[in-house]
């Protein structure tokens, strides 16, 4: 599974054939493709924490979208509370739609998880605005996820 996330970072490197030749892809929130070179070009999967226009989802054209929010009307799937809340627990901090992909991935047992455009916010998220302050705790997830990397879980690209 390639999750692609949406630091602005991605944009520096060539992973578009890579991503796109996973089996699945798994996307997030208003992270549409404006480089197919840097981000490839398919989405299987679309978790939300944002309302999209049907215009804005179509962009996608994702086979599933899952909400990662009660408020977020889009979407087939909602993510249960007690899942987000578990997870914020650990974090002490809201979980990122990255994080949460992560955990989804984990939890079906994927034989492998490929992370694009992770930064954990030294470069900032691609269509936020300058001076946008977000509820995650990226140094918290940033340890977990490196934690998993030693052991072989996921590959950080």
């Amino acid at each position: 599974m390639a999750i692609v996330g949406n630091a602005q970072s991605i944009f520096a490197k060539t992973y578009g054939n890579a991503i796109d030749a996973h089996d699945v892809v798994i996307r997030f929130n208003r992270g549409f493709i404006k480089d197919k070179q840097a981000q490839g070009t398919r989405t299987d999967v679309l978790i939300l924490a944002c309302e999209l226009r049907a215009d804005e989802l179509a962009q996608f054209n994702a086979v599933y979208v899952l909400n990662r929010s009660n408020r977020t009307k889009c979407g087939d799937v909602t993510f249960k509370k007690v899942i987000r809340r578990k997870l914020g627990k650990k974090l002490d901090a809201q979980p990122s739609s990255g994080y949460m992909a992560i955990w989804l991935c984990r939890y079906a047992k994927a034989k492998s998880i490929d992370l694009y455009g992770f930064d954990f916010e030294r470069t900032p998220t691609f269509y936020n605005p300058v001076g946008y302050v977000t509820k995650h705790n990226y140094s918290a997830e940033e340890k977990i996820v490196l934690n998993l990397a030693e052991k072989g879980i996921v590959r950080v690209n």
